[in-house]
């Protein structure tokens, strides 16, 4: 989540897509660490990106779309604790390891106008893998996709935060235990 952090960036697209897309996230998390989201312009992006106005709208409508896409990959891992099988997946406390050592940039994300843009994102992501499965839980999908990232967000900023220390396992376990008690799909 530092400016030199991996982005998620699709593989479908093709190389020249992945660097612009690669320089337009790497720019804007710079730019998040050091502005208040709200006064980040596309302006401000695309310059220090050496990107062109025309080819950012290409791939985005708005710098939210940008911030949703560079953290599909991670937010993607967070989202697959509902999966069946995917209990002891080591992607969760790699991700998890990656959110602390980056926590600065954690920090800034996860509180103010951004929590519930990304607090939204997470709940389409575990939407969509919530409907693939059968659940036991007698609210929609859409709800229990809120509840369980609202859950999982607040974990996670308390963590990142340093209320109580805590290692990367420990919080994939409780992650991975509060989507199981979630879905009812308890062992």
């Amino acid at each position: 989540m530092s400016a030199n952090a991996k982005t998620s960036i699709d593989l479908a697209d093709s190389r020249p897509v992945q660097r612009t897309k690669a320089a337009l996230f790497d720019t804007f998390l710079g730019l998040v660490l050091t502005r208040r989201y709200a006064r980040i312009t596309v302006t401000d992006i695309i310059g220090p990106a050496g990107i062109g106005r025309s080819t950012f709208y290409e791939h985005y409508r708005c710098k939210d779309d940008l911030l949703k896409e560079g953290l599909a990959g991670p937010f993607g891992v967070l989202a697959d604790t509902v999966l069946a099988g995917h209990a002891d997946d080591p992607r969760l406390e790699e991700t998890l390891a990656h959110f602390w050592e980056n926590r600065r940039t954690g920090n800034v994300l996860f509180a103010g106008t951004t929590r519930t843009l990304l607090t939204r994102a997470l709940a389409d992501l575990l939407e969509r893998r919530l409907a693939t499965r059968r659940i036991l839980s007698s609210l929609p999908p859409a709800l229990l996709a809120a509840q369980m990232a609202g859950g999982q967000i607040a974990l996670l900023t308390a963590w990142l935060s340093g209320l109580a220390p805590a290692n990367p396992k420990t919080i994939a376990d409780a992650l991975r235990a509060s989507a199981r008690a979630a879905v009812l799909d308890l062992p």
